[in-house]
């Protein structure tokens, strides 16, 4: 691609597809599976100050080191804890430091438009635009391998040897402290895919490895120490050897921390990652192929894929931190020519995505947020009528990047906010601690829900009761039911208690508060009686 200079109305263009991609539902609340408990230990770091142990209601919780707690915590303590923005403003920065290195990165080799179309393709790849707005640990681990991976590839061409090894540790480092050996795990699968390709094994001593190891060794060294000094063998144990190489070998000892699929998941989860630039990642990956000597993401995206792939746990989100080299190989090819019939239906179908997106928006009106919904919906189209008639603009690759983050953000924008009174887990647990006032509320049989979401609202630590059977005291018990109703129905067997709360969130999950008394022999009480 040419370097081919911005206009000043194509460069504030841009920057205005940036905005609106940050904004589009920056504030949905706090949403299962994984929101809750992140944002819980976030908000015990914004309150205790806490950044070597990540706590969740008073307790440690070692399922993954610090790095992103921690920032958040920091954003916590400025904007205060006890709502979801100034969390999420933490997986915003670490996505908005991973654009900018895809940018800089790109800028120096390509040109300005081709580092901003990487950076756009980046910024709307599904996969990467939910992590970049949910309070998950993943965007940190994203700008970590990032950042690597760009510094392998400056030290691999002999580009400032020092400081690039030097960048690459500190990036391993920071990958690590996102999210353990995941992290330098999937760094030194791409680099061995790396060396493979070019047919260097030389590059593995004459990258200078002795400057890369001090730089990613000290930061984790200091940490591991000072968490050794707060809880001993026992916490360094749990979160190096049980959830990280028991998680990924599947051992038994990890095995009840969940998500175990076969090895092709990844294979059938990946093009939904992808998305709207599944069809035109086709060709790219096409041309990356034929291309390989001169394709480092190639090695990026398979040494890693191959990895996770063998890894015990999975979940569709895990592919986060290959998604940047996806975004190199599509930003690549939108920069050649279109040459096959196959390849211009790839591109033709993409638009047609784009412009019946342009107006998705305005499903906000028969979705309960009509205002949202015709403003996104007039600003969408009008973008779209406004790229279409710049003869600088019509029809190129730049345009296709900004049309579909324009439409994307806006789109998401209006889906959030109807979704959010179903989704949101802060109004009923506000609700419910309106309900008992100044009394003192239980949690039972809680899994990482109102652990996290009830000491972000109050402040306070909260008893968990592991089962109903196990109630020994009357007051305030505050629980998520399933599409069983199984708790609720315990309850009916053996317990008097009114019910004050019975709240739907989500697709299969009832938030409910009862005033509960304690298990009563021989009772078989049908229904909830009133607290007398």
């Amino acid at each position: 691609m040419s370097r081919i200079p911005i206009s000043s109305s194509h460069m504030a263009l841009i920057l205005f597809t940036f905005v609106l991609i940050g904004l589009s539902g920056i504030d949905h609340g706090i949403w299962r599976p994984d929101e809750p408990y992140v944002a819980g230990i976030c908000a015990a770091a914004a309150r205790t100050h806490e950044f070597v142990t990540p706590m969740l209601n008073g307790r440690p919780f070692l399922e993954k080191p610090p790095l992103y707690y921690a920032v958040a915590g920091l954003s916590g303590m400025v904007f205060g804890p006890a709502g979801d923005v100034p969390f999420r403003l933490a997986s915003l920065l670490f996505s908005g430091l991973t654009l900018l290195t895809v940018f800089f990165f790109t800028r120096r080799r390509e040109g300005t438009k081709h580092a901003f179309i990487a950076a756009l393709v980046l910024a709307t790849l599904w996969g990467f635009f939910r992590i970049s707005r949910w309070i998950l640990v993943d965007s940190s681990l994203v700008f970590g391998v990032t950042l690597a991976m760009f510094a392998w590839m400056e030290a691999a061409e002999g580009t400032r040897p020092r400081v690039s090894a030097a960048v690459f540790g500190l990036a391993a480092a920071v990958a690590f402290m996102a999210k353990g050996l995941v992290g330098p795990g999937i760094i030194g699968a791409a680099v061995v895919a790396d060396l493979v390709r070019k047919k260097d094994l030389r590059l593995a001593y004459t990258c200078r490895p002795d400057i890369m190891l001090a730089f990613a060794f000290l930061p984790v060294a200091l940490w591991v120490a000072a968490l050794w000094r707060g809880g001993g063998w026992p916490q360094v144990r749990e979160v190096l050897v049980i959830n990280n190489l028991m998680r990924f070998t599947g051992a038994q000892e990890a095995a009840s921390l969940g998500h175990h699929h076969g090895f092709f998941f990844y294979l059938v989860n990946f093009p939904g990652a992808l998305l709207p630039w599944t069809l035109v990642f086709i060709p790219s990956l096409a041309l990356a192929a034929r291309k390989y000597r001169q394709s480092p993401a190639l090695s990026w995206l398979i040494g890693p894929f191959i990895l996770l792939s063998l890894a015990s746990t999975k979940r569709s989100l895990y592919l986060a931190p290959l998604l940047p080299a996806c975004a190199l190989m599509i930003a690549s090819w939108l920069g050649e020519p279109v040459r096959a019939r196959w390849e211009r239906v790839a591109v033709n179908l993409t638009w047609g995505l784009v412009v019946a997106g342009g107006a998705a928006p305005f499903a906000g009106v028969f979705l309960g947020v009509p205002l949202v919904g015709i403003a996104a919906g007039v600003v969408s189209l009008g973008a779209l009528l406004l790229i279409d008639r710049d003869p600088g603009l019509r029809r190129t690759s730049l345009a296709l990047a900004v049309s579909v983050g324009i439409v994307m953000s806006l789109s998401m924008g209006v889906f959030y906010k109807y979704r959010q009174p179903f989704e949101d887990y802060l109004p009923p647990v506000r609700q419910a601690v309106a309900m008992a006032g100044n009394n003192r509320i239980r949690i039972l049989e809680d899994k990482e829900i109102f652990e996290g979401v009830l000491p972000l609202i109050t402040g306070k630590t909260v008893e968990n009761v592991p089962d109903v059977g196990r109630i020994e005291a009357p007051g305030y018990y505050l629980w998520s039911d399933d599409d069983e109703n199984r708790i609720i129905r315990k309850l009916r067997k053996g317990h008097r208690f009114s019910l004050f709360l019975d709240k739907p969130v989500g697709h299969n999950r009832t938030i409910r508060l009862a005033y509960i008394y304690p298990q009563l022999a021989g009772t078989g009480l049908p229904d909830g009686l009133a607290m007398p």
